[in-house]
């Protein structure tokens, strides 16, 4: 018989698991697989809030995912699949008994992270707050939260030495959007030689006709 099939997806900042399809439309053209999509976040349906957690807070919920996982199947094979800083969270989680890890447009340089929330401040009614809590509206209809002790967070991990780290455990693929407008093109100079670094066309959420190739892209490698 053959063992059960899992793989969990670790989703980007500020989105939830089915943000713009991304995640759901993957999991749908690999039936083959139990998949997992969760959220990181608290999200209050009222008041249309979405409490952005700290990464290491993150990095916990994806641990417990993984465990209760293992749990219920002792015997499944575990897959990651993580979308830009979902991909630094499982980094940091840097899980046991993953068979494979995945990572679509990851972040590394992690002062992207302070220009894309100056870059915040120019969207009608976001306040930007280093010290306290910044509020960031979205085109959902949802502010996002986010406090400075997230933000200070970011700026003390180490990206590349984390992926190291994780490839230490995990057959590690990173796939890089050769047209990403959010994050920097990856410095493969600093990367373990235990991972393999793939480009292939797309933007930050491989939009449009490039989706399907990174889903098939993506399905090679986990089926």
């Amino acid at each position: 018989m053959n063992n059960k099939h899992i793989v969990i997806f670790s989703h980007g900042f500020g989105v939830r698991k089915d943000s713009r399809g991304f995640f759901s439309g993957l999991s749908e053209i690999m039936p083959e697989v139990e998949s997992i999509l969760f959220d990181y976040y608290d999200i209050d349906e009222i008041n249309k809030t979405i409490n952005i957690s700290t990464v290491s807070n993150q990095a916990k919920r994806l641990n417990d995912v993984i465990l209760k996982a293992k749990k219920e199947n002792p015997d499944a094979i575990i897959d990651l699949i993580c979308h830009s800083q979902g991909s630094i969270v499982a980094a940091i989680a840097n899980p046991s008994g993953i068979r494979k890890t995945i990572l679509l447009a990851p972040v590394f340089d992690m002062s992207t992270n302070e220009r894309i929330f100056k870059k915040y401040a120019s969207i009608p009614g976001a306040i930007i707050n280093f010290n306290g809590i910044s509020k960031i509206p979205s085109s959902d209809g949802f502010v996002r939260l986010v406090s400075s002790e997230y933000i200070k967070e970011l700026m003390t991990i180490n990206a590349e030495l984390e992926y190291n780290n994780l490839a230490e455990k995990t057959e590690l693929i990173i796939i890089e959007a050769k047209d990403d407008e959010v994050m920097i093109n990856i410095d493969s100079k600093s990367l373990s030689s235990k991972l393999k670094l793939i480009s292939i066309k797309g933007d930050h959420y491989f939009s449009g006709e490039n989706r399907s190739l990174l889903y098939e892209t993506v399905r090679s490698y986990i089926i």
